[in-house]
């Protein structure tokens, strides 16, 4: 039977034990990913709150499905600017091409890095499919869009992101099976950032106004040079996520997903640009 003197010094020691658990550097970074629930009190961000308000409301998104979640990461813990059906799952379009890509750079390496660079900037669909099939050879010895896909979910979940209900039904975002959340990309952004090969990965997201997919967009306003993001289109499916670096210095990672819509594609990236505007603005 455990002495008075083993039982006290057991006593101090659990809550240590516990403490130092919950403080590990690395637990910190596997479960440090944006939280939905909690929203930022800073009114800077007003005007981003009310053009996504906006957005919910507009009559040509009345049958359309829309998803987005905007994180302030400026600081060491993320905050949530503003999320609406966040956690649902939606045709992603060409955003798929980030899990495909990030995951590419990680286990490749530098030979890869013009390929990964080409597939983001200009969105070439064969090219993201072939990286896809690339790590299932790597993974599981299987150069197929299966083993691809299955790899890619392993490997993201190790990053910790919750990769649940999750579906790459193709490597490019071309397939309307295809399934990710709003939250599922900004968690996989969030996680690149600690990546040894973030910088490559950064600078292969397309650059408001000057670079690939997005060369032409947002020109003439605070949007251009401060946003990389990876565009997303098929037929009424419109999406973009990526990482901001406001006029006043802030850093966002959002994702904006819309499903469904009825309007023109063209109209549908006017309205989403617009958002993205006011966020570099503030």
């Amino acid at each position: 039977m455990p002495s008075r003197q083993t039982l006290i010094s057991l006593l101090i020691f659990l809550p240590l034990l516990f403490s130092c658990q919950n403080n590990n550097p690395a637990s910190s970074v596997h479960n440090g990913l944006p939280v939905v629930e909690k929203k930022a009190p800073n009114p800077g961000y007003d005007s981003i709150i009310q053009a996504l308000t906006l957005l919910q409301t507009d009559p040509l998104l009345q049958n359309a499905s829309l998803g987005y979640l905007v994180v302030d990461v400026t600081a060491k813990d993320p905050v949530v600017v503003a999320d609406y059906h966040a956690k649902q799952l939606m045709m992603p379009a060409s955003t798929l091409k980030i899990f495909v890509t990030g995951a590419a750079l990680e286990y490749f390496g530098k030979p890869i890095f013009p390929e990964v660079t080409i597939t983001n900037q200009m969105s070439v669909n064969w090219r993201s499919s072939k990286l896809l099939r690339k790590i299932g050879g790597k993974v599981y010895n299987k150069a197929t869009t299966e083993a691809g896909a299955r790899a890619i979910l392993d490997f993201w979940t190790t990053k910790g992101v919750d990769t649940e209900g999750m579906s790459f039904y193709d490597g490019n975002g071309l397939s309307r099976n295809n399934a990710i959340s709003p939250k599922q990309l900004v968690d996989a952004l969030y996680a690149m950032r600690t990546s040894p090969y973030f910088q490559v990965f950064y600078e292969s997201l397309p650059l408001a106004g000057l670079t690939g997919t997005l060369h032409r967009a947002m020109k003439g306003s605070a949007a251009v040079g401060r946003i990389h993001a990876k565009t997303g289109t098929i037929n009424q499916v419109k999406s973009f996520a990526g990482y901001v670096t406001t006029v006043t210095g802030r850093k966002l990672i959002f994702s904006l997903i819309v499903n469904n819509f009825d309007c023109r594609v063209k109209l549908m990236k006017k309205k989403l640009e617009a958002v993205m505007i006011t966020m570099a603005e503030v």
